[in-house]
């Protein structure tokens, strides 16, 4: 078939079954553009082997009919992946921003323990980090409950206050 031929006949083709296939990808994807380029790549790929499919009318229906799905399903696949990717990367981003947020809470309990009497932080870290109850800590510092709980009272409320836009 010389090119002329192939150009008459493929446009003879695209003209009788892009309305239908339009159509067809329109009524799954329901997006107008995406519809389009995909009947439009279906028609790029008869274009390509349009001398190897049989030119009978049934058999060249099919073989759009068939490629298209394919072209559906392939923008289907693509789209998930895409979908994939973008999750993964926003859980990846928030996984960041709380990565950091946690380092700068970190940073800042920290750097509130500085202004903090030293025998205050003490008996905040028993009672906080090691979970001592504040009789244990009198019992180990030596000092009443009544002097553990002040402290840790005082530690709290200077922690509420600095630590304001943590919570």
């Amino acid at each position: 078939m010389s090119l002329q031929e192939k150009k008459e006949y493929f446009s003879t083709l695209f003209d009788s079954h892009y309305r239908k296939l339009y159509n067809y990808a329109y009524k799954i994807l329901g997006e107008k553009d995406i519809s389009e380029e995909i009947v439009q790549e279906t028609f790029i790929k008869l274009w390509e082997n349009v001398e190897k499919v049989n030119t009978d009318k049934r058999s060249i229906e099919s073989y759009l009919i068939v490629t298209l799905k394919n072209k559906i399903i392939d923008h289907y696949r693509k789209e998930q992946t895409k979908k994939k990717h973008i999750d993964l990367y926003k859980l990846n981003r928030n996984t960041e921003n709380l990565i950091d947020s946690e380092w700068e809470l970190l940073g800042q309990i920290e750097q509130i323990y500085t202004f903090l009497p030293e025998k205050t932080v003490e008996i905040f870290k028993l009672s906080r980090n090691k979970g001592l109850s504040y009789k244990e800590i009198a019992l180990r510092k030596g000092i009443s409950v009544k002097t553990v709980e002040l402290h840790i009272s005082k530690a709290l409320n200077i922690f509420k206050r600095e630590l304001k836009s943590f919570l």
